[in-house]
């Protein structure tokens, strides 16, 4: 092959991976969006995967690739790890430990549309089930993630591990109740701006005076 096709040949890969990557995008924002309305106009607990599928003009096989359960619509899906490992694998210059992992969950917690993820969090908060479960997929589970990165530059230690563990613990911690006060205050400015309050007052108790 000629460098000049091999190069027409890369191009249109390329271009064929964007489209799908658009096309994909578009396929789970109007999954979202359907979800979204139909959660709010008949409730969560009465409105099905088929029901949602059918609105949104697919399959239910094609609403399972793209989120796992139904309540995983409200949570972001996929987009929520990609966007966490995605900050995970970047450690800026002076950057402490604190804020490495609390960054990283703030992209996850803000993956999406704003809007979205907003009317996404109103209803989780009045269904139980959903509670427990965006405490056990965005809060616990994805804790071996940050654990994991924090011991990547040095030896796994027993004390290591033990300070990952409970740092992890702590920042998920202040970000959780930062979320619950965000919206029970009728989210009063920026999420991220009421994250970084919480932390500053985490840091803040845990400083030893001089």
């Amino acid at each position: 092959m000629s460098v000049d096709r091999y190069a027409e040949a890369v191009t249109a890969s390329s271009e064929d991976t964007g489209l799908r990557a658009r096309k994909r995008k578009r396929t789970q924002e109007a999954i979202i969006d359907v979800a979204l309305r139909l959660f709010e106009d008949k409730g969560y607990e009465a409105v099905s995967v088929e029901e949602i599928a059918a609105a949104a003009d697919v399959s239910p096989r094609t609403f399972y690739r793209y989120f796992p359960a139904k309540e995983d619509v409200l949570l972001g899906g996929q987009g929520v790890e990609e966007a966490t490992r995605e900050a995970l694998a970047e450690r800026r210059p002076g950057e402490t430990d604190v804020d490495f992992v609390a960054r990283a969950m703030l992209a996850g917690l803000s993956v999406g549309d704003p809007a979205r993820t907003l009317r996404g969090y109103r209803l989780v908060q009045t269904v139980p089930a959903l509670q427990a479960r965006m405490f056990q997929l965005v809060w616990r589970g994805g804790q071996e993630h940050f654990v994991t990165a924090l011991l990547a530059d040095g030896p796994r230690t027993y004390d290591a591990e033990l300070r990952a563990h409970v740092l992890t613990h702590a920042v998920t911690d202040a970000m959780r109740v930062a979320v619950t006060f965000w919206l029970e205050s009728g989210t009063r400015g920026p999420l991220q701006e009421e994250c970084e309050k919480a932390l500053s007052f985490l840091c803040e108790a845990f400083t030893r005076p001089e």
